[in-house]
């Protein structure tokens, strides 16, 4: 019986959520948040993000408690800077 080989990690898996964010239950939309995790396709071993604290904010990217998950603060790119006129809340 010969040894296996370690997975090289060639291939990935990406999985990105977005969600709106709300101060009340069906309320304007406040901000945005993207979930992301990555797994290697071939072995299905999960990757840790590093350098980042955990828990959750409004306008920082953390970590979820397993490091395999990053929580980052988004918003689309039509800003002020491109259309010359703020984001209406809740048109998203």
């Amino acid at each position: 019986m010969s040894a296996r080989k370690p997975c090289e990690h060639l291939r990935f898996f990406t999985q990105a959520n977005v969600f709106r964010l709300t101060d009340t239950e069906g309320g304007p939309v406040t901000g945005y948040k993207l979930d992301l995790t990555v797994k290697c396709d071939d072995c299905g071993l999960p990757f840790r993000f590093l350098g980042l604290p955990f828990g959750s904010h409004p306008r920082e990217p953390r970590l979820a408690a397993d490091s395999e998950t990053l929580r980052a603060p988004i918003e689309p790119a039509y800003t002020t800077e491109i259309l010359g006129s703020p984001i209406q809340s809740g048109r998203a």
